[in-house]
């Protein structure tokens, strides 16, 4: 009994000796003005930055149910230190956020190519825990404030006024697609974040060289196993990316979606990522492209995954697009499903094709012709 209690406070304490990283601090940075408290927080912090070093997060340091809830906030935390040329973590500044918990801040950086870098700059949230601290994401704090409008089995989320015809047709989509793969509609909270910059630091990374700075938007994706979707567009009908999450979510045996296909479907219902253009405006781009390279083929750049574009836009998923729509509106959704599980490397997707609309990949080239409307050369 002496021994499983010894046992329970060494889980419950994050503060291990065995497992630590060590932090700097940036021009004498504190994490706490009481010198207990700084020491506690920081042989916490240490123990926490070990755990994200290798990618595994224990209950000693992280509350269980966050690890689901903001699962984008500790993926982007994992990994950080293990590289060449990385430096240990820096303590920027620390402040309490009331009695008893946190804010700190820490930067990861290094040298790389003998060049100084940034990787990233995040905000964490210490809560008090056994004889230590345990760290979380502060999206809630962050968005705390955000204005909430609930359409249907959605409730949008947004720092500034809502566009709510807009936000209207992404709730009448997201219902009739459910019916459509015959899942459930479960209630979603949609946050329509600004920019990608409000994004990613409502989630605490200030600063993220990984997550395309360099654009004011970027892509959308779902957190908390599905019941939460997240876009730096400014969009409240941004289809595109919820697409490919929802049947990630709720299709059974979403292992077997082919992946290319997935984005294909997601441009034929939403429009092209972050462009929006329509099947027309793409069905336009590549006849353009044909016109001004007569001996393409379009089954050799189908098979160049994303080493193949046209109009900055890869030919996979806009043929995808393409295929999408001939399926649906000749054979019916039920079998796009099809062709959408024909495995994660597409090791199905021809046979497929050829069982649905009777083509092999011979014709590959003058049915994509056909669907971009186009006379072959």
């Amino acid at each position: 009994m002496i021994l499983r209690t010894a046992l329970l406070l060494v889980l419950l304490v994050c503060s291990s000796v065995s497992a630590q990283v060590p932090v700097a601090k940036n021009l004498g940075a504190t994490l706490s003005e009481d010198e207990r408290v700084a020491a506690a927080l920081e042989r916490s912090l240490g123990a926490f930055l070990a755990e994200a070093r290798n990618g595994q997060f224990s209950e000693a340091c992280v509350e269980p149910g966050q690890l689901e809830r903001y699962s984008f906030f500790f993926k982007g935390l994992s990994g950080l230190g293990q590289r060449e040329g990385d430096s240990p973590p820096s303590l920027l500044k620390s402040y309490p956020l009331d009695d008893a918990r946190y804010s700190v801040t820490v930067a990861f950086a290094g040298v790389r190519d003998g060049a100084p870098f940034i990787s990233k700059i995040v905000e964490l949230e210490a809560s008090p825990h056994g004889e230590g601290y345990r760290f979380g994401c502060p999206f809630e704090a962050k968005t705390a404030d955000f204005r909430t409008k609930t359409l249907g089995s959605v409730t949008f989320h947004s720092s500034g006024a809502l566009d709510e015809q807009a936000a209207a047709e992404f709730v009448r989509f997201k219902e009739a697609f459910s019916d459509l793969t015959k899942a459930q509609d479960r209630h979603l909270d949609y946050y329509c974040f600004r920019s990608l910059d409000e994004l990613l630091q409502s989630y605490g990374f200030v600063f993220d060289a990984g997550k395309c700075n360099f654009l004011k938007c970027d892509l959308g994706f779902t957190d908390d196993g599905g019941r939460a979707y997240l876009t730096g567009t400014d969009n409240p009908n941004y289809t595109f990316e919820y697409v490919g999450e929802f049947l990630a979510h709720s299709l059974p045996r979403s292992e077997e979606l082919y992946g290319p296909f997935v984005n294909g479907m997601s441009a034929y219902y939403g429009g092209y990522a972050l462009s929006g253009d329509d099947m027309q405006t793409l069905r336009a781009q590549f006849r353009a492209r044909l016109a001004a390279e007569p001996e393409i083929d379009f089954l050799h750049e189908y098979k160049q995954g994303r080493s193949s574009s046209v109009n900055r836009h890869f030919t996979h998923y806009v043929i995808g697009a393409f295929l999408c729509e001939e399926v649906v509106e000749q054979h019916g959704f039920d079998r796009a499903l099809q062709l959408l599980r024909s495995g994660a490397d597409g090791e199905r997707f021809f046979a497929n094709i050829q069982d649905i609309l009777g083509v092999d990949e011979d014709g590959f080239h003058a049915l994509i012709l056909r669907l971009i409307d186009a006379e072959p050369a």
